[in-house]
């Protein structure tokens, strides 16, 4: 059988090839930030972590390598060399918003296992990823990064958006500590009979504090990694948390939406799912009995919350960031070469994001209480209720 009509599902690990300053007497200071000390967020502030993962680019041109933004040791990463079999490489530094790349040219039908960095004198073998992209050729991508996210949530969500949208591939950032949790996502995906290629990666990293955002950089890498490592030459890629749903009222697939966009993207306005419910709440206290299909009600009029976006990343120049909730041009002086991306904000007016405030471990802050439907202040949503239906076969029940 061809691989093409393969689904192949894997389980990673992030920490086989990150790359630590401690080797090259480094670490990463805390900024001076008015208000803020670095004993405060000691628990959430990565000070030690230089790269996230080094890789092969989906066209084999170059070794790309993605990690936070550099403070401290900013002179010695820009003055820092790599070689392969003692040849010093062509190098490109990007530095993008609390993200740095190095794009390493290297010769295209030559097999790299690793390479050596060099930097503040000391030499150091980087393990490479080989390219991942041509799995995921073609097709429709659903991304994340969550952390210790109860596993029906995770399989409601993918169900959701492949059955509403034609998703068929999952890559998965699992951020908690241990491994076991990671494993067991994978593990439940593969008995799901979803019939979908999926990559579980464990990336045990130090995600950073809800505020401020300034120290924050898990995220804004993983953007930039999904984007580079596995879904450059796929057909589009849909990048949104566990607790949000996309729905098209026109009853389409964003992902076919997403092929006749002007800019090769499209932005999603979000709507708040209210902690709204028929069912009685105090069944629902403890977060393991909640799930999506249980809250469809909005305010009335509906809340506004941040966008999404859903993207074709081949069309998008290299000069634009992913971020979290939008797609532009880092370092700045990029918005110079692509004035339309800098411009336009392309929304899609059939298009939604459904943030649902009661699927949610509450990490950031409390969304644990839940109240019942009122008529004089919630409102159902029609298009949200017909995709739930669509989506699992009686969602007035749960497993």
């Amino acid at each position: 059988m061809l691989r093409s009509e393969v689904n192949f599902c894997m389980l990673t690990q992030l920490l086989d090839r990150s790359i630590h300053l401690k080797p090259f007497g480094l670490k990463r200071i805390f900024p001076k930030m008015e208000g803020r000390s670095f004993s405060e967020h000691r628990d959430k502030y990565d000070t030690t972590t230089l790269f996230y993962d080094v890789f092969r680019s989906h066209d084999c041109q170059h070794i790309i390598l993605i990690g936070p933004k550099p403070i401290g040791y900013e002179k010695e990463l820009s003055a820092a060399k790599f070689f392969l079999e003692g040849k010093k490489l062509k190098v490109k530094q990007r530095k993008l918003k609390r993200v740095h790349e190095i794009w390493i040219k290297v010769p295209v039908d030559k097999e790299i296992t690793s390479l050596v960095m060099e930097m503040n004198n000391v030499q150091v073998e980087l393990k490479v990823a080989q390219e991942t992209s041509s799995r995921f050729k073609g097709k429709r991508v659903l991304s994340t990064l969550c952390v210790d996210t109860p596993i029906p949530w995770i399989l409601d969500w993918i169900k959701f958006h492949v059955v509403n949208h034609g998703a068929n591939a999952v890559v998965l950032f699992e951020n908690s500590i241990d491994l076991e949790h990671a494993q067991n996502i994978h593990r439940a995906i593969e008995d799901a009979d979803l019939d979908i290629e999926h990559e579980i990666v464990h990336a045990p990293f130090k995600y950073g504090p809800p505020y401020p955002h300034e120290i924050k950089f898990l995220q804004r890498s993983i953007l930039q990694l999904v984007r580079w490592k596995y879904v450059q030459t796929s057909e589009a890629l849909l990048f949104c948390d566990i607790d949000e749903l996309i729905i098209c009222d026109d009853r389409q697939s964003i992902f076919d939406h997403v092929k006749k966009s002007f800019l090769g993207y499209y932005m999603l306005r979000g709507t708040w799912i209210e902690p709204a419910t028929q069912l009685a709440p105090e069944k629902l206290a403890s977060i393991e009995n909640r799930r999506h299909f249980m809250f469809q009600y909005t305010s009335n009029p509906p809340s506004k919350t941040n966008p999404k976006w859903v993207a074709v990343p081949s069309r998008i120049p290299r000069g634009m960031q992913f971020k979290a909730h939008g797609i532009r041009p880092e370092p700045k002086h990029q918005a110079l070469f692509h004035p339309f991306f800098s411009r336009l904000r392309p929304f899609l007016k059939a298009g939604r994001m459904c943030h649902f405030w009661s699927i949610n471990t509450s990490w950031a802050k409390d969304r644990q209480k839940i109240e019942a439907v009122d008529p004089k202040k919630h409102a159902l949503h029609k298009d949200l209720n017909a995709a739930c239906m669509a989506a699992f076969s009686d969602p007035r029940e749960t497993d």
